[in-house]
């Protein structure tokens, strides 16, 4: 949805309950037009039948510079994505390397230990 179909209809829903409807003139709706863009009445049609085909309002009718409008739905803007963390998992090649040498040196400490006692008490 462009800028035009956005502003266009905040006014709408700000102006209107929904399914409720109102008339606007084409000066109030050409007021919300972002700057720069061309206040014509073409592109003001082209909001609004975007806006009608989109689900966004019903247009009752269109008389001179006069629109009887009803919002049915708010504009909510698509979520943005978040980015992910990069996953770290528990059972690469790194981590388990990691707990072979934690599982050998806890072994050959203990074996080293035993054979210290074992010297202390054969000595005594």
């Amino acid at each position: 949805m462009d800028r035009i179909c956005i502003a266009v209809l905040e006014k709408i829903c700000s102006l209107a309950a929904f399914g409720k409807f109102v008339v606007f003139s084409e000066d109030e709706l050409f007021d919300v037009f972002p700057d720069g863009e061309n206040k014509t009445d073409g592109a003001l049609r082209g909001a609004l039948k975007s806006l009608r085909e989109g689900g966004f309002i019903d247009l009752k009718y269109s008389s001179g510079n006069l629109y009887c409008i009803a919002p049915l739905k708010k504009y909510e803007p698509l979520p943005e994505p978040v980015a992910e963390e990069p996953k770290i998992e528990e059972n690469t090649p790194k981590v388990r390397h990691m707990w072979g040498a934690i599982f050998i040196s806890a072994f050959f400490g203990g074996a080293a230990g035993s054979l210290v006692i074992s010297l202390i008490f054969a000595l005594l």
